[in-house]
């Protein structure tokens, strides 16, 4: 290993990770788009499920990836942490999680309150209607960063109810440093599959069980399977797993690293994603899954068949959150302003991708220099130990060290 030891303040970077963030912003923004478009009246749409099952799931397994890169990432700088410090700073990681996701998301919630509904050209059909429908109610969830409550209760709140999965973060964040300081991890790692088990059963059973084919929107079981739904806490935790088996060097590293397996998992995955596969009662927490899998191989594996490591990619996670925090905004904006001077074809719809896509680049790259920079170098003030330093990954990713794992380039800071 290199004489520079890793400890917890090294910028960790993880060499496609960004190409990651990537995908699933645009698996989200794809989704989103179609989605909209079907809102709006338009018939060519890819949103349905029985004709094309890929969009349709795009959207949903696009938070997952997000869901278990922060598991992952958090997992990771939490574990660094406490092998180089001894201990692991609670007040701190607070701090810094706060200052990286509270003020672009309630930048979108103070927007997408108080302003996006008094613009007309923001209105979406159907979902604008009920915009003041228990306004207040669903305001102050949305100040205590629990939208995804929000959203199983009440209807949803326009170009901002896509921020539950910040909540759902956030409530991960609540529990996990603790959970990561136990000092019986193999015991801690066991207590959370099962949890994710008995959730997936309890959500299976509740959308899938006796007397639930058709149930009664308000019913308490729906209301039980909506929230479960949007509690994906499974999904997270998948990630942090991956991310201790990464950390801890596991032996069974060998045998997910191999090449062979790297081809047979991901023809595995592509299949079920071209035919819109979804797994009854654990749909998320199978393909996240799947996801830790790419994750591991991407953040320790030098012989990954795959490589997500490029100029697009680094710019493009870099302003990542904001690319899922205004994406929505962008597409409603588009979406008025073209369809007053084009009539609707082909050729709309491909207008409106590269537009809503381009105006959201724009405004992500907008928000991450002029806004969420300042906090962002704050947040550094609270980081464990030292400055960072680079990391020397010349050393094979098995080798049998005491120390954790050498990674890969470590030049960049990545904000996780």
């Amino acid at each position: 290993m290199d004489a520079r030891r890793l400890n917890a303040s090294t910028a960790v970077y993880f060499n496609g990770f960004n190409g990651v963030r990537f995908l699933a912003a645009t698996s989200v923004a794809i989704h989103h788009i179609e989605e909209y478009k079907t809102l709006f009246g338009f018939t060519d749409t890819f949103i349905k499920t029985d004709e094309h099952p890929v969009v349709y799931q795009a959207g949903r397994l696009g938070v997952s990836l997000f869901f278990v890169l922060s598991g992952f990432l958090i997992t990771y700088l939490l574990l660094a942490e406490k092998k180089s410090e001894g201990r692991i700073n609670i007040r701190h990681f607070y701090i810094r999680r706060i200052l990286r996701i509270w003020p672009l998301y309630f930048l979108i919630t103070g927007l997408g309150f108080f302003v996006f509904p008094h613009i007309p050209m923001l209105q979406i059909p159907g979902i604008s209607d009920f915009t003041f429908d228990d306004f207040w109610a669903k305001f102050v969830c949305f100040v205590l960063v629990i939208p995804n409550i929000a959203l199983m209760l009440y209807h949803e709140m326009p170009l901002c109810s896509h921020a539950w999965s910040i909540g759902v973060e956030e409530q991960f964040y609540l529990m996990w440093p603790w959970l990561i300081c136990s000092v019986r991890p193999r015991r801690t790692i066991a207590v959370l599959a099962s949890i994710i088990v008995v959730l997936g059963a309890v959500f299976f059973w509740l959308r899938y069980g006796p007397g639930s084919t058709q149930p009664t929107a308000g019913t308490t079981q729906l209301m039980i399977s909506d929230f479960l739904a949007h509690f994906r806490m499974g999904s997270m935790a998948i990630g942090g797993i991956a991310a201790y088996l990464v950390f801890k060097r596991h032996r069974v590293l060998t045998l997910f690293f191999n090449r062979w397996v790297q081809w047979a998992v991901y023809a595995v995955l592509l299949a079920m994603l071209s035919q819109g596969v979804r797994i009854p009662g654990l749909n998320y927490e199978g393909y996240a899954l799947f996801f830790a899998y790419l994750l591991m191989n991407l953040a320790a594996n030098p012989n990954s068949i795959l490589k997500l490591e490029n100029p697009l990619c680094n710019f493009m996670g870099k302003i990542s959150y904001g690319l899922y925090m205004f994406h929505p905004v962008a597409i409603v904006a588009c979406l008025y302003v073209i369809r007053q001077f084009i009539p609707y074809s082909f050729g709309f719809s491909v207008l409106l991708y590269g537009s809503a896509y381009g105006l959201t680049i724009l405004l992500a790259w907008l928000s991450y220099t002029y806004f969420e920079k300042p906090f962002l170098k704050f947040k550094d003030i609270f980081a464990p130990g030292a400055k960072p330093a680079a990391v020397s990954s010349s050393v094979p990713v098995l080798a049998e060290s005491s120390e954790p794992m050498s990674l890969q380039p470590a030049s960049v800071t990545v904000q996780a």
